[in-house]
């Protein structure tokens, strides 16, 4: 092993000396220019395969130093997003909060006879439309059966159950929900009750008028105060179709809600009202 490398050492060393002596002998003879051919020449390729590695390794040198850069970059943004993401979200939901106060002051300020408790929806009924759910308020809250649950919009139900931090709601498209009711435009009257088979629509009914009683498609129906449950003029709902029953000479119209059921999270339950024979 040592005599291939002193061999090795001494191929290197002769082909050094000829590099180093050859061009001198033939500068020494004039024939410098000749000498500088020849030694450009012999070591452009040495030359070229240096410079394409320095080449390579200068521009993997700046890819990698480009994809950090990328990489640091990429990390800030995400964090950016993620931040803005969350910003959006806190200003919805501030959004939410302010819209649900102000629809509370409204409310104040439209029935300022009602004593009110706002409510917060935790469960409901399954199915197409929720024809019950349950309230985070009980009779630690001063809840009561038989007091009417409405929003902004209008009747949403009353209360069937309490518990002591909960209670039950049956809306109006319920079957044993009834509502005396009255049309401003005619001054109709009739009561609004649940259909089973309505409610499977999202509708209820108003019933007991006379055949030949002026209700018309598009009539508003608001609550007529009679009964123990619901305050007078709560809006109900709006007429959609008419049928007349011939043997009992009576109308009965199809009412849709005008609470949308569905997008319920927050209500009112009315623990208390003024009506002509004092608070209720």
């Amino acid at each position: 092993m040592r005599i291939f490398q002193n061999k090795f050492f001494l191929i290197c060393l002769c082909i050094a000396l000829v590099f180093t002596i050859v061009p001198s002998v033939f500068s020494i003879m004039g024939y410098r220019s000749l000498a500088k051919n020849i030694v450009g020449t012999v070591t452009m390729p040495v030359r070229w395969v240096a410079t394409t590695i320095g080449n390579a390794v200068q521009g993997w040198g700046k890819y990698f130093g480009n994809m950090k850069a990328l990489n640091k970059e990429n990390e800030a943004l995400i964090e950016e997003n993620k931040a803005l993401k969350e910003q959006l979200q806190n200003a919805e939901l501030l959004e939410r909060e302010n819209e649900r106060l102000r629809d509370y002051l409204d409310m104040k300020n439209k029935y300022p006879s009602f004593a009110m408790e706002e409510g917060m929806i935790i469960s409901h009924s399954s199915g197409n439309y929720i024809t019950n759910f349950t309230l985070n308020r009980g009779t630690l809250h001063g809840i009561e059966t038989n007091m009417p649950v409405i929003t902004k919009d209008g009747i949403v139900g009353y209360v069937v159950e309490v518990g002591l931090n909960w209670c039950m709601v049956s809306t109006l498209i319920e079957t044993a929900t009834s509502v005396g009711a009255y049309i401003p435009r005619s001054e109709v009257v009739g009561i609004v009750s649940g259909d089973y088979s309505m409610r499977q629509e999202g509708t209820c009914k108003i019933g007991y008028i006379d055949a030949e009683a002026d209700v018309q498609v598009g009539d508003t129906v608001y609550s007529s105060g009679t009964g123990s449950v619901y305050p007078a003029d709560l809006k109900i709902g709006t007429v959609t179709s008419i049928e007349v029953d011939e043997y009992n000479r009576t109308l009965v119209a199809t009412v849709t809600p005008a609470v949308d059921f569905s997008s319920l999270k927050w209500v009112m339950v009315i623990t208390g009202y003024e009506n002509n024979s004092g608070m209720q």
